[in-house]
């Protein structure tokens, strides 16, 4: 199993790689758009580009599905620990179990909504770039496919280990929290 997600942890590091260069294009594309619409038309050159703007706005949408499922299996996605914090630890391991697996049922609620969007999209094509929408589509079913591999692989990667759910957290948010806490208890001293 630990052989699985090694392999799963590698793709996904394909899959930030990929991202990342969506986010550098996105970039580049709208700053093409900006001098465009705001320097050339300064100077009278008249021309446009309007593709950079629908490229970017498709290329977002993947980064955003494809960057949820690395969310996942880092579990850094935002949450609202107050609950969880406030009850008994038992209590607690519950209502986290709890929300992954509803979690889960909603990454499989989006992948079915994709497939039938693709299905439609299939007979739709994008207004300046002309390529079938079934590819703008497919982001929510492989999206929603990738999340529920890598909330899975979390969860096993939980049960192999024999960690505590409540462990599982950012620690980037730890980090800070505990920022919080010690300038609080400075203030107060």
């Amino acid at each position: 199993m630990r052989s699985v997600l090694k392999v799963i942890d590698n793709f996904n590091k394909g899959l930030e790689i990929l991202v990342g260069l969506a986010l550098v294009l996105m970039t580049a594309l709208i700053f093409i758009q900006v001098l465009v619409r705001l320097l050339f038309a300064k100077l009278n050159i008249q021309f446009s580009v309007p593709w950079t703007e629908e490229l970017a706005r498709y290329l977002m949408i993947w980064a955003i599905f494809i960057g949820a499922a690395l969310v996942a299996r880092r579990a850094d996605a935002l949450a609202v620990e107050a609950l969880v914090q406030a009850v008994p630890a038992s209590v607690a391991r519950a209502i986290k179990y709890s929300a992954h697996f509803l979690a889960l049922v909603f990454y499989a609620i989006i992948f079915v909504i994709g497939l039938d969007w693709a299905k439609f999209g299939m007979s739709e094509t994008a207004p300046v770039l002309g390529v079938g929408m079934v590819w703008v589509y497919a982001s929510l079913s492989v999206g929603a496919a990738l999340t529920i591999v890598n909330a899975l692989a979390l969860l096993v990667e939980v049960w192999i280990d024999r960690k505590d759910i409540l462990d599982v957290v950012d620690h980037e948010v730890d980090d800070v929290v505990h920022e919080v806490e010690m300038s609080l208890s400075t203030q107060k001293a």
